[in-house]
C-alpha cells in the first residue's frame, strides 16, 4: 500500500462471522475535533445513499455528526466540501453504481484542495474492495464500514492530521452505540433501529458479513427514542432490523419483539410498522399484538424467497413451504384484510423447473398485494456463489413469468380498494405534476390524488377511484383547509408550551380548592343581587365577593395559568399567520 494511504482496519469475512458473548452499550459523547470544526464549520456536506432503510438511517446519523461540526447539507454535489457515498452490497448492480459515483467527485478535489470524499456502507465491508478503490481513485479521503458510523468525525480528523487517506473497516462488532446525533430526512416519518446485524446466514446473503452478527438495543432506549418522536409530532415510525422477530433473544432477559411492538404502539404514534420479518420466527404473540392495535399498520412484508422446500433448504432458510403457508393462514385468520408483500429470488443456484413451479403456485395461493422479485445475483464469499448457477437466459425467462403472475395478484388486490376511503400519509407533490399529491395507505399501496402541497406530511382521507395496478388514483374526501387545520391541531397538541397549559388547565378543573372558591364566588354574587335593597347587607356580600375574587387571583394554579396565557396567545398568533 502506498505511503499516502494508512490502514487502521481491513475487513475479514472470518471476523464478521464471530459472535460476541456480551454486547456492550456505549454512550457517544458527541465530541467534535477542533481541526474539523476549524476547517469545515459553515461549509457544505453531501450524502448519496444506495440500498435499504438501514442505510438511510445511517445517512441520517452521519448527517447528524456533520451538523455538529457546523456544516450544512446540500443537494448540489459540486458545492460539497465533504461528500459521502453510502453503499449497498445486496445486489451486484448496486456496487457498479458506486464506481460511477466516485468518478464524479474528482473535479471537487481539483477545485478544492480541502475537499474530502468518504466511502461508507456495506460494499466497503467486502474483502479487497477498499484497497482497490483507493489505488484507483486517489481523491478518496476515508473508507469506513457499517460499524464505524459513530466514529466518522474522529476518522475525518485523523485523516486531516496525518494528511493521508484512511481505511477503517472493522468486520467484528460487539457494541451498540447510543446517543448518536441524527438529522432526520423527514419531519413526519422516522426509522428507528431496534437491532443490528443478522444471525441467519442464508447462503445467498452477504448481510451477516457486512452488518455483523445480531445485536439488540435495550428496549428502554428504543422506547425513549420512539417517545421523543411521538412528542415531536411524527406520524409514522418504522422499527428496523434485519430480522425483527428475533429481537431480544441475545438480551436473554425475556424481551421479545411482540412485547416491544406493543410498548411502542401504546405511545400513540398514528402509524407504526416494522421491517423485516423472518417467517419461522413470526410468533402467535406477534399476530395478536398486530391485531390488537389499530395504529399498527395491517401490512406485513413477509419474505418467502422461494416456494419450494428443497430450494429453501439450499438457501438455508429455516422453514418449509408448508410452514410458511401455515403462518400465512394464521395471520389472515386473525387479520382478514391484511396486505402481504414478499421477496422472491428467481434462478437461485440449482433451481429446477419443478421448484420454480412451486414458487408460482405459492405466489398464486398467497395472492400477494405486491412482491419484490429479483434475479439471483451471486455475492462473493457466500456459499451460494460456489453452487451450480442457473443459466442467465433461464433466469430471465422465469423472472418474466413470475412478474406476470405478481402483476395479476397485485391488480386483484388493488381493485378491491376502488370505491373505499383510506387514510393516506402524504409524501408530497408528484415530480410530473405539482397539482397531484402522492402518499401511502396503511396497506402499503401508493395513491395519487389532486391536492395542495401544504398537505405534505398530513394524514388525509382519500376515496379510491381507479387502479393502475401498482398505484391508485383517488380524490380527497374532505376540504383540504379543514384537513390542514386538523393537522395543525395535532401538531399543536405536541407543543411543550401548549401541553403544559392544557395539563395545568386539567389540574385546575379537578382542584377541590378552586371548585370551592368558584362556588363561593357564585354564592356571593347571587347574594349581592338579592340584597341590593339593603345597603349594609349588600356591601357585606360585595366585600366577601371581592375577597373570594382576590383569593382566586392569588391561587398558585390560576396565577400560573394567567402567566402562561400570554405565551399561548403568541403561539396561536404564529399559527394564524402560518395558515394565512
Amino acid at each position: 500500500m502506498s505511503k499516502r494511504v494508512a490502514c487502521i482496519n481491513l475487513p475479514r469475512q472470518k471476523d464478521a462471522a464471530k459472535k460476541a458473548d456480551v454486547t456492550q452499550t456505549i454512550i457517544d459523547k458527541n465530541i467534535v475535533p477542533d481541526n474539523l470544526k476549524a476547517l469545515f464549520a459553515g461549509k457544505y456536506f453531501y450524502i448519496k445513499t444506495f440500498g435499504c432503510q438501514a442505510n438511510i438511517r445511517d445517512e441520517e446519523v452521519m448527517a447528524g455528526y456533520l451538523t455538529l461540526v457546523g456544516m450544512k447539507r446540500t443537494d448540489n454535489q459540486k458545492e460539497a466540501d465533504i461528500a459521502i457515498i453510502n453503499t449497498c452490497a445486496v445486489r451486484e448492480n448496486a456496487e457498479e453504481k458506486v464506481y460511477g459515483e466516485i468518478g464524479t467527485f474528482k473535479c471537487n478535489k481539483e477545485r478544492n484542495k480541502n475537499f474530502m470524499l468518504v466511502l461508507a456502507g456495506c460494499v466497503m465491508q467486502e474483502e479487497g474492495i477498499a484497497v482497490d478503490l483507493l489505488q484507483s481513485y486517489p481523491w478518496i479521503s476515508l473508507v469506513i464500514g457499517t460499524h464505524d458510523v459513530h466514529n466518522l468525525l474522529n476518522l475525518l480528523s485523523e485523516a486531516l492530521r496525518r494528511k493521508q487517506s484512511l481505511i477503517n473497516v472493522r468486520s467484528f462488532a460487539d457494541e451498540i452505540i447510543e446517543n448518536m446525533p441524527s438529522q432526520r430526512l423527514s419531519s413526519y416519518q422516522a426509522y428507528v433501529n431496534i437491532s443490528y446485524g443478522c444471525d441467519k446466514f442464508c447462503t445467498y446473503c452477504i448481510v451477516p458479513y457486512t452488518r455483523g452478527r445480531e445485536r439488540s438495543r435495550a428496549p428502554e432506549d428504543i422506547i425513549n427514542e420512539c417517545k421523543k418522536l411521538v412528542d415531536e409530532g411524527y406520524k409514522e415510525i418504522t422499527l428496523l432490523g434485519q430480522n425483527v422477530n428475533s429481537y431480544g433473544l441475545d438480551l436473554k432477559n425475556g424481551t421479545t419483539f411482540a412485547s416491544l411492538l406493543e410498548s411502542v404502539a401504546k405511545l400513540g404514534v398514528p402509524r407504526l410498522k416494522f421491517l423485516t420479518s423472518y417467517p419461522s420466527q413470526f410468533s402467535d404473540d406477534m399476530i395478536e399484538v398486530m391485531a390488537k392495535y389499530d395504529n399498527i399498520e395491517k401490512w406485513l412484508h413477509f419474505p418467502v424467497q422461494s416456494g419450494s422446500t428443497s430450494c429453501l433448504k439450499r438457501m438455508a432458510r429455516r422453514y418449509t413451504r408448508d410452514e410458511y403457508l401455515e403462518k400465512v393462514r394464521k395471520i389472515r385468520e386473525r387479520m382478514p384484510d391484511i396486505a402481504l408483500t414478499t421477496d422472491i429470488i428467481v434462478g437461485f443456484p440449482g433451481e429446477t423447473e419443478e421448484e420454480f413451479a412451486d414458487t408460482l403456485k405459492l405466489a398464486e395461493e398467497v395472492s400477494y398485494s405486491a412482491a419484490f422479485t429479483f434475479i439471483y445475483s451471486a455475492r462473493q464469499g457466500t456459499p451460494a456463489a460456489k453452487m451450480e448457477q442457473v443459466p442467465s437466459e433461464v433466469q430471465h425467462e422465469r423472472f418474466d413469468r413470475l412478474k406476470a403472475l405478481i402483476d395479476v395478484t397485485t391488480a386483484k388486490h388493488s381493485s378491491t380498494m376502488i370505491g373505499k376511503t383510506f387514510d393516506i400519509l402524504v409524501q408530497g407533490p408528484s415530480k410530473r405534476n405539482s397539482e397531484v399529491l402522492s402518499g401511502y395507505a396503511t396497506n402499503g399501496k401508493l395513491v395519487n390524488f389532486k391536492g395542495p402541497a401544504y398537505l405534505t406530511g398530513c394524514i388525509v382521507p382519500v376515496k379510491i377511484l381507479e387502479s393502475h395496478v401498482y398505484s391508485l388514483i383517488g380524490e380527497l374526501a374532505e376540504d383540504p383547509l379543514v384537513l390542514k387545520a386538523k393537522d395543525v391541531a395535532f401538531l399543536m397538541s405536541k407543543d411543550p408550551l401548549l401541553k403544559e397549559y392544557l395539563a395545568l388547565d386539567e389540574n385546575i378543573r379537578s382542584d377541590a380548592s378552586i371548585k370551592e372558591l368558584g362556588d363561593a364566588l357564585v354564592r356571593e354574587k347571587k347574594a349581592m343581587g338579592e340584597s341590593f335593597m339593603d345597603k349594609d347587607i349588600h356591601e357585606a356580600h360585595k366585600a366577601e365577593y371581592e375577597k373570594v375574587l382576590e383569593a382566586m387571583k392569588n391561587h398558585p394554579l390560576l396565577a400560573n395559568r394567567n402567566e402562561l396565557m400570554s405565551l399561548v396567545e403568541e403561539r396561536l398568533l404564529e399559527v394564524r399567520d402560518y395558515l394565512r
